[in-house]
């Protein structure tokens, strides 16, 4: 049963923290090491999967009308939909350095760099690049992604492999930085976990264990998950309009600062 309960508020951890700036790898980690209880494979696989479909059910508008945009491009040849179509490419263009960096370099990161010392120096990363962010964002005033905006944005991606580096700030500052406004900038941050999701659901397949018997545990997480990641995208996009992006900075200066202290004082 404590086991069941774990999984339960790891996979809610999972889903608040996956949609913030705030490294949802990095505070898995945290987590795990405060209860000594370590997740397998299995539930990275389901609760990232849970995330997914939250992302997908949040920006189902948008991306219905991608969908039916780019095929009225395509299809029926209207080029006034030709930019949904565009977007598109941009989101393709910029996921494959992750997907290359995520293939290569998933089990070196997960080997050398999933430990709590690491976490707390890339918290304390995040933070300072946040910080930055929310000044500069009030600078920033461009709605439209250029092609050197998706491969550089794209590029950053590969850094948020690194746990406690969050994958969402990195992209999105690359993107305040180029001057794309902060909410443009986050939107295109969540469509490319899309595919980058996908593909690492599709390619973990393979190593998935079926022969599993906390089935109860892995749904109530899926669910949280799902649920979780909901809560937390409108929680980020309130703040995001009220220009307040800051506050995750502070926090994740303040949870950096308190690892250190905790090893410290182990």
């Amino acid at each position: 049963m404590l086991e069941i309960i774990k999984y339960l508020l790891l996979g809610l951890i999972q889903g608040l923290t996956e949609p913030l700036p705030i490294s949802s790898s990095g505070h898995m980690i945290i987590f795990e090491e405060i209860f000594s209880f370590a997740t397998d494979l299995n539930f990275k696989i389901i609760t990232n999967f849970g995330s997914l479909i939250a992302i997908c059910i949040f920006y189902r508008k948008f991306l219905k009308e991608l969908i039916i945009d780019s095929w009225s491009y395509l299809i029926k040849k209207d080029t006034t939909k030709k930019n949904s179509f565009i977007y598109i490419l941009l989101v393709a263009l910029a996921t494959i350095p992750a997907g290359i960096a995520g293939y290569f370099l998933s089990d070196i990161v997960d080997e050398k760099l999933s430990n709590i010392f690491t976490v707390a120096i890339c918290l304390s990363i995040t933070g300072i690049l946040l910080l930055i962010i929310d000044y500069l964002s009030k600078k920033a005033i461009r709605n439209q992604i250029t092609t050197a905006d998706s491969i550089l944005i794209g590029l950053s991606q590969i850094v948020g492999l690194i746990p406690g580096i969050s994958r969402s700030g990195s992209t999105t500052s690359i993107g305040v930085f180029r001057k794309i406004r902060l909410e443009d900038s986050l939107r295109f941050s969540f469509m490319l976990y899309i595919p980058i999701s996908i593909g690492s659901l599709i390619l973990s397949l393979t190593k998935i264990n079926y022969q599993t018997t906390n089935i109860v545990g892995y749904i109530g997480a899926f669910i949280l998950s799902i649920l979780g990641t909901l809560a937390s995208i409108k929680l980020l996009f309130g703040i995001v309009k009220k220009e307040n992006l800051k506050y995750f900075g502070y926090y994740c200066l303040l949870v950096s600062i308190s690892i250190f202290i905790y090893l410290l004082l182990k």
